[in-house]
């Protein structure tokens, strides 16, 4: 049995929404699985922060949802959950038809592989009017894939990128047309990531007035690359700085991370926290926040850390550029290269005050042009642009 707020196929026991005479647009996102991470997070926000007398959201999760994050999805906002098998799974496309003929979307909304072919072969067969499919970082491209890819991406009636540098990566990796992919970046909500929650957040992690606290934040997965920043970490306790570093989230490469760590003999100064509800009050502790991922759309933990007024070192990758401005706001590196993050944390550890000025930049940046407000807006005018009133009226 689904939880308040939530609906599961094949067990169709949730009543439809059924707008009034106003209509809102109804917007249903299909995610591969509604779990802690920053694509999920994003979707959230979007359907959180829509004006749901404009836009009517739900979010369909092909397999089953975590607890923590339907608890953030409002009550207002249906929450659809399937069972999907691992890998290619036929009977997906069956149950995606049913729910999307039961709850008659205007437009359908994929977010990334996982849902991609499954959720725009639904839709076509469901007439659904519109198809937005996005990407958000992690591209598939074996060579078949790439070409699968390209192929689905034509039958969308939007492709999006949350990134510049991400859209031309789909364009130049598997052809498809660079002036048929939106942009839409990423925003950042300011009320709740802010530099005021600073004393708050160093308190709760026990830290002095003067340690210099690093910190990062993301799944436990390979692309992370948590490996290259333990290492980096490992040398800057070499070259005699003092620090403690917090990872926080989880997944499935914990036990290795605990492993590496004792390694390095880091267990003193570096502290896994898992999966945190309160990382806004991660995010202001921090003196320097750091991500060595090997690939991202967009990272939503960067923008977060610099509303919270942290420096940022990041290996440059996607939309890093876009977010960091190196030497400014923070500094880039080159991915997998733990003496090249090694040197440029020694490097913020080395001016304090510089590290600071960085950080009171970094959230001036994220003011001006990474705002929540920005991204809804993006989102609204695209959705009542392509949808426009005659699709509307005809799906009522």
């Amino acid at each position: 049995m689904a939880q308040a707020g939530t609906a599961a196929l094949p067990d169709l026991h949730r009543a439809a929404v059924r707008p009034g005479p106003s209509c809102p647009l109804r917007v249903m996102h299909v995610v591969y699985a509604l779990q802690p991470g920053g694509m999920e997070f994003g979707v959230v926000k979007v359907v959180n922060g829509l004006d749901p007398a404009r836009v009517q959201s739900s979010i369909c999760s092909t397999a089953p949802a975590v607890d923590s994050m339907k608890s953030l999805v409002t009550p207002a906002v249906p929450i659809f959950e399937l069972r999907r098998r691992h890998g290619n799974d036929p009977r997906l496309v069956w149950d995606l038809y049913r729910l999307f003929r039961r709850e008659r979307p205007h437009i359908v909304h994929t977010h990334a592989w996982g849902t991609l072919i499954e959720g725009l072969v639904a839709a076509r067969l469901a007439r659904v009017p519109v198809v937005v499919h996005g990407e958000h970082g992690t591209l598939q491209l074996r060579g078949f894939q790439a070409r699968i890819q390209r192929w689905a991406w034509r039958g969308a009636t939007r492709v999006l990128s949350v990134s510049r540098k991400l859209a031309e990566r789909m364009a130049a990796t598997t052809g498809f047309a660079h002036d048929r992919i939106q942009t839409i970046q990423n925003g950042v909500d300011f009320s709740r990531f802010s530099p005021a929650l600073r004393e708050a957040g160093r308190e709760e992690l026990g830290l002095g007035p003067n340690t210099l606290a690093i910190g990062t934040a993301g799944r436990l997965v390979p692309v992370k690359d948590h490996a290259n920043l333990i290492d980096a970490l490992a040398q800057l306790r070499d070259r005699g700085v003092t620090f403690t570093a917090f990872i926080a989230g989880d997944g499935p490469l914990r036990a290795d991370l605990e492993t590496r760590i004792a390694a390095r003999r880091l267990t003193e100064r570096v502290r896994l926290l898992g999966q945190r509800a309160d990382i806004e009050r991660v995010f202001a502790a921090l003196d320097v926040f750091v991500l060595s991922s090997k690939s991202e759309g967009m990272s939503n933990t960067i923008l977060e850390a610099m509303a919270s007024g942290a420096p940022v070192v990041a290996t440059n990758v996607g939309g890093a550029e876009e977010l960091v401005d190196d030497g400014r706001t923070g500094l880039l590196v080159s991915r997998e290269d733990s003496d090249a993050l090694a040197a440029a944390l020694e490097e913020m550890a080395g001016d304090r005050a510089r590290c600071r000025q960085m950080g009171i930049a970094a959230r001036a940046k994220a003011e001006t042009t990474f705002s929540l407000s920005r991204m809804l807006k993006d989102y609204d005018a695209l959705y009542l642009d392509l949808a426009g009133p005659t699709t509307v009226g005809a799906r009522q």
